[in-house]
């Protein structure tokens, strides 16, 4: 959304002045009378009953207030579009008599006129913060009588339309203005200062919109550039009340409409990311670069979705990159501390830390990630310190209650480590790692069927647990539960098909049970995988062994003594 415009459009209207003594007349409430015509009723898009029919039409067809109230209708509203649409019309209606009582054309003129009558007779208002979807709409706004920049724009050129105005959308980065501009004379609208003018120097200053030839910033906006805005702020709304697809819906359609807006490209490239998306989360943020030349919340999204990827060299440039445009970002410090753990370098990334906390003693994630790589660094004290900080500053962070309980269990203090993950256990979203930690204390002390049970409650929580998964399988192993033992292995390659270690695991099991060309196939997709895993080599010499391929198992004999295995001579002969 548009965030700042509130906060800082608020307070505008003593600095800029209204346009001219003839907008600050003191203006009477008209009476009654026959209705003006209006300029837009020809317009197709008064009969459109859908968005994808708005969109198909020609810009000057477009109704600005039906599509806007369309979109209303698609949010939720239960009443009818024709309802607030003859408000909007009973708005122009007065204005235009208001204009004809004064002798005022249609033009510049009729500015103040209705400025004076949206912000002083109807006590139109901004709200304080753009935070609540619903403040978005155009039905919210007619009923509540404030919007944020956007939502009253949209109202302001719904009514522009109708009395025949010059109005157009203006979009700069965080804002949304209207503009009048009839080819002689042009005034910016600040519908959040009541109606307020600013020059074109002001937004340059306060929104430093970039300077480049291709871009929608500044320019006067067609009516479907102007939705694409919408769009744009639908799907954050959306977001907002955690209907991704939605979202992510509204945001492809302000991509398609406006793809040189960059709120759009940067708003699709964190749904793709959040959908797990990263090769299409660094599309649209690198054309969010293009459009913008260089900026800080982009590259440091595109960091993240390099991080998605494993990818941490290039990730590390990314934020590094984003730390040079603002280096008062705790965010960034901790990203790029992320980064060069995800490498090794670890004393790198715990500088990284070191000045995050700096900036923001507060910074609990900070903490927690400091806690996580000393405890990586097996400098136990340091990493349980920073993870009771952390715990301290927010007690339900559990990414740093579940690494306390791996610390302690780290140094073998299993009742310090069992309370932990016990505390655990009373947040939900903590029950799969928490179980799993109370599996491993089970597996140290030799309870196998307590580990057992526990494996299966993080299953229960989290199906797709790998770890549990092929851990439950060396549990059932170990307790010659051979076919259970299989039958996690082999769920765990559908979730998993390239961790060669399960491959492995099955191989070993299937082996045991004398089904040996099964074990091949396992022990050869390990191979694949992992090329100098040398105990799958040897698990396959045996397995030709027994199916009495002797070449073949003195062949695999031979490359796993040469990775380091100590292999039976049998297999060598």
């Amino acid at each position: 959304m548009w965030k700042h415009c509130s906060e800082k459009i608020l307070n505008l209207c003593g600095l800029f002045g209204w346009m001219g003594a003839e907008f600050s007349a003191f203006l009477c409430l008209s009476m009654p009378a026959e209705s003006a015509a209006l300029a837009n009723q020809h317009k197709q898009g008064l009969r459109a009953y859908t968005i994808q029919g708005v969109l198909r039409l020609e810009d000057d067809e477009i109704d600005m207030g039906t599509a806007a109230l369309i979109l209303s209708r698609e949010w939720g509203t239960q009443r009818t579009t024709h309802t607030y649409r003859r408000k909007i019309d009973d708005m122009a209606e007065a204005i235009l008599r208001r204009l004809d009582e004064q002798h005022l054309p249609a033009d510049y003129r009729a500015i103040g006129v209705i400025n004076t009558y949206l912000f002083e007779d109807l006590r139109f208002t901004s709200v304080k913060t753009a935070d609540n979807p619903e403040d978005l709409f155009l039905h919210v706004v007619l009923e509540k009588k404030q919007g944020y920049c956007l939502s009253l724009s949209v109202l302001y050129l719904a009514i522009a339309e109708r009395i025949g105005l010059p109005v157009h959308g203006v979009v700069v980065p965080g804002h949304f203005f209207v503009r009048y501009d009839d080819g002689q004379r042009r005034y910016n609208i600040e519908t959040t200062s009541k109606g307020a003018s600013a020059d074109d120097a002001h937004y340059l200053s306060e929104f430093n919109p970039p300077d480049r030839p291709q871009t929608l910033y500044m320019k006067n906006l067609t009516p479907k550039q102007t939705l694409g805005c919408f769009f744009n702020n639908l799907g954050n709304s959306y977001m907002a009340v955690g209907d991704t697809e939605k979202a992510f819906e509204a945001l492809l359609r302000a991509v398609q409409i406006n793809p040189l807006l960059s709120e759009a490209n940067m708003n699709l490239g964190n749904i793709y990311l959040q959908k797990k998306m990263p090769h299409q989360a660094i599309a649209q943020y690198e054309k969010a670069l293009t459009i913008l030349g260089s900026d800080a919340k982009a590259m440091n999204n595109l960091g993240s979705a390099y991080m998605q990827l494993n990818n941490y060299e290039t990730a590390e440039s990314c934020y590094k990159t984003a730390l040079k445009l603002d280096p008062s970002s705790t965010d960034f410090y901790r990203n790029l501390a992320g980064a060069l753990q995800g490498q090794g370098k670890f004393e790198e990334a715990v500088s990284q830390l070191g000045a995050a906390v700096v900036l923001n003693p507060q910074d609990t994630a900070a903490f927690a990630l400091l806690g996580q790589i000393s405890r990586e660094l097996k400098r136990f004290p340091d990493a349980e310190k920073h993870l009771l900080k952390a715990l301290a500053l927010e007690p339900s962070l559990m990414s740093a209650m579940i690494s306390l309980g791996y610390t302690y269990l780290d140094q073998n203090h299993l009742d310090k480590a069992m309370e932990t993950f016990e505390a655990a256990l009373n947040y939900r979203d903590a029950l799969p790692q928490a179980w799993f930690g109370i599996a491993q204390i089970y597996r140290r002390k030799g309870q196998a069927n307590d580990e057992i049970r526990a494996y299966e409650q993080a299953l229960s929580h989290d199906p797709s647990m790998v770890a549990a998964l092929q851990n439950l399988g060396n549990a059932y192993t170990d307790k010659g539960r051979e076919t259970e033992a299989i039958e996690a292995y082999r769920k765990a390659i559908r979730i998993d098909p390239k961790k060669a270690d399960l491959h492995y695991n099955l191989g070993v099991v299937l082996a045991k049970l004398k089904r040996h060309d099964h074990a091949v196939e396992e022990y050869l997709q390990t191979i694949q995988l992992d090329a100098n895993n040398a105990h799958a080599y040897n698990g396959l010499a045996v397995s030709h062994y027994y199916l009495g391929n002797a070449e073949l198992a003195r062949t695999y004999a031979r490359q796993a003594e040469a990775l380091g295995f100590e292999v039976s001579e049998v297999l060598l002969k």
